[in-house]
């Protein structure tokens, strides 16, 4: 009797719904019919044969699209290209009204090596008239383009967490060495999970309104919309799991220029978690958003609230992430398990038992409550996710609607079998059985694949590992990002790099003095050291050779402060100084030609978003930002030359602001290493009290600059409390 209560609240509670305009969600529509598209074999089968059927318009957008991807893999072998690039060449060859548009986001430098080169031109100069290719960069500082859709004649789409690119093909069997699963570079690469959407009717249309917008923002042009069309692009092979049913889409869009922020994906997040009676099922690679772990919390903390399974991936891929992202997550996860007194949180990763040492990559993005709610989408459990990048995420109830709520449990009974190497009959009836998603995954944990309990261990927190660095909610104004790396850079280590820099100048003293009085001296003659340094500087033509290395330097990204101490070895002060600025103002100048006539769509792809905001803060100060920049560096010499080229800060702006900038630190540069030279060959009391004068007048204007800081930061902090 408490039992049949129990469900019968339930039912009256899940029949409110969860949507609200504008809240959390941008717009609903029917949807005719709806798939659920486990893995990227089946995803790329389904786009191939959609795109063939395709009339007037194909919408590709997303976070990474290669057009070396191979579509088909195995023993199948087609009639038509099986590269991205060339198929889509090929389908517009074939159909004389067919545009296709690919949005690609203008990535960070962070990622040069994992992206195509020059996708641009692959895809733009080698795939014909009729397909569209640009980099999105309409976006504010430090967010990414993550929306990941396919829309067909504006008839169906595709979206969820599966981007057309390298590293994400594999099937449900995720075999730990599979040869078909290589990359671009015929590179293996590790088991890859993942879930798409499939969906037509409204939906669909509204998916392509949205990539409409994105393409005039990101490329300032129109699309006209597509054309009436005859056939039915739906891929046979996509039985619908649910048909005629309301589909809503849910967005994430960071506040820059004249678009505002958009917020709704978390805020369907939270609701959704705040709805749930029994289950809450979740598949996302990263645990770092603070307002989903709160509501997470909040639910746990409730006696009678719901269980909560999460399936992630065990790390990350590389020492970044791993610092970082892995970093909030274990910080995150005992946040929650301290309030889980009940044993109704799991956070878990797949496995192969006889393999640990393969990483099995979890990267959907799935939410399903009870079988009420279901939500499959681009956007990560992460603070970037819910504000900063751009985000799409579709969502259904399905209260009133048997065969959804059907479909709902199949779904999640199906991820479920995949991890742990079962099936859906004995994981739906494991679950009738125990009533508990965690009690299944503990009674089917498969021989050749299983699910296991994440291990959180203590990991270091660092510079690195804050969210407002990494995994930050909004925008961060550049000026209070280097606030904050400050901050903690020079209040917690200031006083160590003044011992380091002091230490170092102790252990040269000791040298010197080791040269001149030890059995050194026996084994190492200065003077004829000093007699081959001065014969290098008196050479008639190495004051040119100087000036040509400055230049090459500079196109090599070679640190200009290592060059100008060069130079003062070789040179007398005065000509090493003259040297230096001469060089160096070459070298800036070369590179900076080089930024102006490559362009600034160029430079994106070399200095990534966050370089890029310095293109702009030139463009906008002029000479005080070319001067201040210089005078304290806040990038490389090379990279700030290639980017100041391609913004549009005038020539003669960069070139006053750049000799103000760097001369009085080439005048210390030179100063201190000429003293430093006398003072090794020669270590008597004279050399001794002058390089004992520059290196006090050195720690002196050390812990002025860090006072100054901190008081601007104080005084910045106070004004904001206002």
């Amino acid at each position: 009797m408490v039992k049949n209560t129990r469900e019968c609240k339930d039912v009256m509670e899940t029949t409110q719904s969860l949507y609200q305009d504008g809240r959390n969600i941008w717009k609903k529509g029917k949807a005719h019919r709806v798939t659920f598209i486990i893995d990227a074999q089946d995803y790329f089968t389904a786009f191939v044969e959609a795109v063939l059927k395709a009339e007037r318009s194909v919408y590709i957008t997303g976070w990474d699209i290669d057009s070396q991807l191979t579509l088909i893999r195995g023993d199948e072998k087609p009639d038509f290209p099986v590269r991205l690039g060339e198929f889509l060449s090929y389908v517009v060859l074939k159909k004389p009204h067919l545009h296709v548009n690919i949005l690609d986001w203008d990535f960070s430098v962070l990622y040069t090596f994992k992206r195509e080169y020059l996708p641009a031109w692959k895809f733009s100069w080698k795939t014909g008239q009729r397909v569209h290719f640009h980099l999105d960069n309409y976006l504010p500082p430090g967010a990414s383009h993550h929306q990941k859709i396919v829309v067909i004649d504006d008839r169906i789409a595709f979206t969820g967490g599966i981007d057309l690119t390298h590293v994400r093909w594999d099937t449900p069997e995720h075999l730990p060495d599979d040869p078909r699963r290589s990359d671009s570079w015929e590179e293996n690469y590790p088991p890859f999970h993942d879930v798409q959407i499939l969906v037509d009717g409204e939906p669909a249309a509204f998916l392509g309104e949205l990539f409409r917008q994105r393409w005039r923002y990101a490329a300032r042009k129109e699309l006209p919309l597509p054309g009436a069309t005859t056939s039915d692009p739906w891929p046979q092979r996509c039985i619908p799991d649910i048909r005629q049913i309301d589909v809503a889409i849910s967005r994430t869009q960071g506040r820059y220029r004249e678009k505002p922020e958009i917020r709704e994906v978390e805020s369907l997040w939270v609701d959704a978690i705040a709805s749930a009676r029994r289950h809450i099922y979740i598949e996302s690679p990263f645990f770092t958003s603070s307002k989903v772990a709160g509501a997470v919390s909040k639910r746990l903390y409730e006696a009678d609230g719901p269980e909560i399974v999460v399936v992630t991936r065990k790390k990350s891929h590389g020492w970044l992430e791993e610092s970082t992202m892995d970093a909030i997550r274990a910080h995150l996860v005992k946040r929650v398990r301290r309030v889980d007194t009940g044993g109704r949180f799991g956070i878990y990763y797949t496995e192969h038992p006889d393999r640990p040492d393969v990483l099995f990559e979890v990267h959907s993005k799935i939410l399903i409550v009870d079988d009420t709610f279901l939500r499959i989408g681009s956007s990560n459990i992460s603070n970037r996710s819910m504000g900063l990048d751009s985000e799409c995420d579709l969502s259904l109830e399905t209260w009133g609607h048997p065969d959804a709520k059907r479909a709902c449990r199949d779904l999640r009974d199906s991820l479920l079998a995949e991890h742990l190497g079962s099936t859906p009959r004995k994981v739906e009836e494991t679950i009738d059985k125990t009533g508990s998603l965690i009690r299944t995954i503990e009674a089917l944990a498969g021989p050749e694949r299983t699910l296991r309990p994440l291990d959180v261990s203590p990991v270091e927190r660092n510079i690195l590992s804050q969210p407002y660095l990494v995994d930050p909610e909004r925008p961060m104004d550049p000026d209070d990002f280097i606030e904050r790396f400050i901050d903690k850079e020079d209040h917690h280590s200031g006083r160590r790099r003044l011992i380091v820099f002091a230490a170092l100048i102790l252990a040269l003293i000791a040298l010197a003095a080791a040269w001149k009085w030890s059995p050194l001296a026996e084994y190492l003659d200065i003077g004829v050291m000093s007699a081959w340094i001065g014969s290098l500087s008196g050479y008639r033509f190495m004051p040119a050779i100087i000036l040509v290395l400055y230049v090459l330097g500079g196109l090599v990204v070679f640190p200009v402060t290592a060059m100008v101490a060069i130079t003062a070895v070789l040179f007398p002060p005065l000509t090493a100084l003259a040297l230096s600025v001469a060089g160096a103002m070459m070298s800036a100048s070369v590179v900076y030609w080089i930024g102006r006539i490559v362009g600034r769509d160029f430079v994106r792809k070399v200095a990534g978003r966050r370089i890029n905001q310095l293109s702009r803060r030139l463009a906008r100060q002029g000479l005080l930002a070319m001067t201040i920049i210089r005078f304290i560096p806040v990038a490389p010499f090379s990279v700030v030359n290639l980017v100041a080229g391609a913004s549009h800060i005038g020539f003669r702006d960069y070139f006053v602001g750049t000799l103000i900038g760097m001369t009085p630190g080439f005048i210390a540069i030179t100063l201190f290493t000429e003293s430093l030279l006398s003072f090794l060959f020669e270590p008597d009391i004279v050399n001794i009290t002058i390089l004992a004068g520059i290196t006090l007048v050195a720690v002196v204007l050390l812990v002025w600059l860090k006072k100054r800081i901190a008081g601007r930061m104080e005084q910045s902090a106070g004004e904001k409390a206002l």
